[in-house]
């Protein structure tokens, strides 16, 4: 059962909507002035950034190149702290993986951490399907859920959103609290 969709299939619709969108625009417009200032003020302020950048590609080459050497490495060190590694082959095994995990002790609310794997293989509907809650613990991650759209970003998933699109989320999704914290 695949429950996460391709949107790619739309993207000439989907790309002329948020085109049209002044909201998101107006968005994206603060995030270019705001984004890239911080960027290059924080650049500015460590004289070697160039520096570590070349060396970290330099590090995830090497990592990519032996990985597999890595993920056996990452494994044992695991195993020998008494936890588990499950390993999957593909996005379904992945996701009866979790499923399995999940049922063993009888969940109905999964709390998860940010993670572009969850988002590749689907798993936050998945669980849906299958009677569970799935809550990210990541505040940019739980705005989008409460959404229901995908991450903009790798690092700033809700980026897209403003104060008040965030706002609205909250309320709507969490009308019992109290209104002096919304």
């Amino acid at each position: 059962m695949t429950v996460h969709h391709l949107t790619s299939r739309n993207f000439k619709e989907k790309s002329t909507a948020a085109l049209e969108d002044a909201v998101l625009q107006g968005n994206l417009l603060k995030l270019k002035d705001n984004f890239l200032a911080r960027r290059t003020k924080a650049k500015e302020s460590l004289p070697e950034f160039d520096d570590l950048r070349d060396a970290a590609v330099v590090i995830k080459k090497h990592t990519i190149a032996h990985l597999d050497l890595y993920l056996e490495a990452f494994e044992a060190s695991v195993n020998a702290s008494g936890g588990h590694v499950h390993w999957a082959r593909d996005d379904t095994e992945a996701r009866a993986i979790v499923l399995n995990i999940c049922k063993q002790e009888n969940a109905k609310t999964v709390t998860k951490g940010k993670t572009m794997v969850g988002e590749e293989i689907g798993i936050n509907p998945f669980l849906e399907a299958h009677g569970m809650t799935p809550i990210e613990t990541d505040l940019g991650e739980y705005i989008i859920q409460l959404a229901k759209e995908p991450p903009s970003h790798i690092i700033a998933p809700a980026i897209h959103k403003n104060r008040q699109q965030v706002a609205d989320l909250f309320n709507e999704h969490h009308p019992h609290l109290d209104t002096a914290r919304r």
